[in-house]
């Protein structure tokens, strides 16, 4: 049965990357751009990990050797492992480590990922608005980046300004509206409605962003006076 792709909300996470070699420095820096709270357990360290910027929490690194996965007793509240050293047999004890302990785990190498709980997929992101996602199924990292430079200069072709405007549109008015509408079918009809409102998608073409939130607002004031009454 193939896996299924999901979006884990990694913000304040307690992530442990065990190994801090080229390949595992790649996974910090895709983990640090979510907000994690990621702990670096390694003897030796690539270097590039010192240039690595952009994190809501700074990185801690403790500089150790590994030999077996009773570390991990030290450390509380853990939301996932990542498995990243270069000695398949210390990567799968950590991994069954972390299992026991109801932890996700990710293993770096092809057996590894096999036995872990996820796999890091290869993503496309347009304007920090839209994240797309290819995976082999941890089959091959290679191929899901070679496929990904494929189709991304078609994808940032097809997805217009319009449609990152309308994204951060939707937002907004979700955000307002869960105030004013508690009825969840009554909210995504007033979400749609705003899509295919003649007057607010004409505004968004002229990117007269200020106009539309006023539109919104004035719509959910009304909404909410006519409840009241």
């Amino acid at each position: 049965m193939l896996d299924v792709i999901v979006d884990l909300n990694l913000t304040d996470k307690n992530i442990i990357v065990v190994g801090a070699g080229r390949e595992g420095v790649k996974r910090i820096s895709t983990l640090i751009k979510h907000g994690s709270k990621i702990i670096v357990i390694s003897e030796d360290v690539d270097k590039s990990i010192f240039e690595i910027e952009g994190g809501k929490y700074p990185l801690i690194i403790f500089r150790r050797k590994i030999h077996d996965a009773n570390f991990l007793n030290e450390f509380k509240d853990t939301f996932m492992v990542v498995a990243a050293t270069n000695n398949l047999s210390l990567n799968k004890m950590i991994i069954s480590k972390s299992k026991e302990s109801h932890v996700l785990t990710y293993g770096l190498d092809s057996t590894t990922s096999q036995l872990g709980d996820l796999s890091f997929a290869s993503f496309i992101n347009i304007e920090e608005s839209i994240q797309i996602a290819v995976s082999t199924f941890g089959k091959s990292p290679l191929m899901s980046k070679i496929i990904r430079m494929k189709i991304e200069k078609y994808l940032k072709n097809i997805i217009g300004q319009e449609d990152i405007l309308n994204i951060k549109i939707q937002e907004f008015a979700r955000d307002r509206a869960k105030k004013v509408i508690k009825n969840q079918n009554e909210r995504k009809r007033f979400l749609y409605g705003l899509f295919y409102d003649q007057e607010i998608q004409e505004l968004i073409t002229k990117k007269n962003i200020d106009k539309v939130k006023e539109l919104i607002i004035n719509t959910l004031d009304k909404w909410e006076g006519n409840n009241i009454r």
